[in-house]
């Protein structure tokens, strides 16, 4: 499937319905956080910070990729809801971290 076709399944009214179907059946819940939180309490362990919650999926992801499996594009077991930071580590894409700029102390400038 060429990047052309996949922009054009993405736009489709089939996968935006099958989308808020996904996102229905998960509770609106991202998946990864929720295995995160079931594997530390079967391990006994405390989670810190973000990691204690379970953050709110708004991305349907596709397990096999759709430019190689087009197949599998609507299928069920294909697909999982999950939050934009753990889509972001499925994908591989690196998180931001912004930093905020010092504001000078005066406007002067020697």
């Amino acid at each position: 499937m060429t990047d052309r076709e996949a922009k054009h399944f993405y736009d489709s009214a089939a996968w935006k319905h099958k989308r808020l179907q996904i996102l229905t059946r998960d509770h609106h819940e991202c998946q990864d956080c929720r295995k995160r939180l079931t594997a530390a309490a079967v391990a006994g362990e405390i989670l810190n910070g973000k990691d204690r919650m379970i953050r709110r999926a708004e991305e349907v992801h596709h397990i096999k990729e759709l430019k190689e499996h087009p197949e599998l594009a609507l299928s069920d077991d294909n697909l999982v809801s999950l939050c934009i930071s753990c889509h972001n580590l499925r994908h591989g894409r690196a998180p931001k971290k912004f930093k905020r700029k010092h504001k000078l102390a005066s406007k002067e400038r020697w």
